[in-house]
């Protein structure tokens, strides 16, 4: 009941208020300063200890938010659209950038019903993994081994479920943006962002990163664009958790860095392949501060967090 009253909220408000939003000047900017706050503590609604409904719900909080903040850029622009396309704007959960999303590349019915069949497996291979894995001991084992191994299978399970709701969204006549990019092949951390979360990095490509002056300077247009993911994060996982751990802050940080850094690298063929491999690596060693978080909402370690990490 709360879950579901938390999670409908934010998407009644934004509907409700697009009059207003849709305004140009002071007046739709001032709506939409003014439904952050109650979309943001929406999630408040659920009782503390039901950390993972309120994670869910702070994550809708954010994507709507986020397709506020969309809509009145293209109203500052001097477009925008009409209510009925908002409307299925607003309820798509495959776009964050509505003005591009006639644009996406549209998967044949062959080619979505092959990603459906082969991320079922995947799914299925990915809970089967988890299960087996959270029934070993770890307790004699590295907490490294542990990491690595269920942030696979997660991860496996996690990207399978994404493509299989995007390939169901288009089979029933929808237009979608995938997700994800076959993330895991990313040759450089760069790459692996311009894969990952697809529809967050378009969000923060188009209305982000070009406003913040990332075509003159984009060094520092992607360390903006990454203290903002952090703080976003920190949201989600500070309503859940119920108070602000700083781990991620530090992951997004540490990969915002990395992923200046190898903006300009481009690699192919085998030359590639180290990269692939230390790619992972780095990623696998640094999402240890982005799981921190996560043990806080599930069990997620068996031997619980290294002492270094746990005493934050």
């Amino acid at each position: 009941m709360y879950l579901a009253l938390a999670i409908v909220i934010p998407y009644l408000l934004a509907i409700i208020c697009f009059p207003l939003l849709a305004r140009k000047g002071w007046l739709g900017q001032f709506t939409l300063i003014a439904l952050c706050p109650p979309m943001a503590l929406s999630p408040c609604l659920i009782p503390p200890v039901n950390r993972l409904p309120r994670f869910l719900a702070a994550v809708t909080a954010v994507v709507i938010i986020v397709k506020l903040l969309d809509h009145r850029h293209e109203v500052r622009r001097g477009g925008g659209p009409n209510w009925y396309v908002f409307v299925a704007f607003v309820m798509n959960p495959f776009v964050h950038v509505r003005r591009c999303l006639p644009m996406e590349p549209q998967s044949t019915l062959r080619m979505d019903l092959f990603r459906l069949i082969q991320s079922t497996f995947g799914l299925a291979g990915g809970i089967i993994l988890l299960w087996l894995l959270f029934h070993v001991d770890w307790h004699a084992l590295p907490f490294l081994a542990e990491h690595a191994s269920k942030v696979t299978a997660f991860l496996l399970a996690v990207f399978s479920g994404l493509a299989i709701a995007s390939a169901l969204w288009r089979l029933s006549g929808g237009r979608a943006r995938d997700y994800m990019a076959n993330p895991l092949a990313a040759t450089t951390p760069a790459d692996f962002w311009r894969r990952y979360n697809r529809n967050m990095h378009q969000f923060f490509l188009k209305d982000v990163f070009v406003s913040v002056g990332g075509l003159r300077n984009p060094l520092r247009a992607t360390l903006v664009v990454f203290v903002l993911s952090a703080l976003m994060h920190e949201y989600i996982f500070g309503i859940a958790i119920g108070r602000v751990q700083g781990y991620q802050t530090s992951f997004f940080l540490i990969q915002g860095v990395a992923a200046a850094a190898t903006a300009r690298v481009k690699v192919g063929g085998l030359r590639a392949l180290p990269w692939i491999v230390a790619t992972l690596a780095f990623n696998l060693v640094t999402s240890v501060l982005f799981f921190a978080s996560m043990n806080e909402l599930v069990h997620f370690y068996d031997r619980g967090l290294p002492t270094w990490l746990s005493g934050w």
